[in-house]
């Protein structure tokens, strides 16, 4: 059976992270909040965006785990 780790990509790994470092960077020097008009995250707005990132990753991955489960086959001419 073909199984992949969930942190089995260093590349897609990468550009999460430096999707995140993005937007902190974006968000927290006072000379870039004045110039993308941005206000920083408060540590439980970080949280939610965590808790709903996860929540999305663990969907995602029973959806894969659901459609790559093994399933029995029956012999060719049997009715349901």
């Amino acid at each position: 059976m073909f199984r992949v780790g969930l942190l089995s990509n260093p590349w897609l790994l990468a550009a999460g992270g430096f999707g995140i470092a993005l937007m902190a960077a974006i968000s927290y020097p006072p000379p870039l909040q004045s110039l993308f008009n941005t206000a920083p995250l408060a540590a439980s707005d970080w949280a939610v965006l965590a808790a709903f990132g996860a929540l999305l990753l663990a969907a995602e991955e029973a959806r894969k785990w659901w459609l790559r489960r093994p399933r029995a086959t029956r012999p060719k001419g049997e009715a349901r």
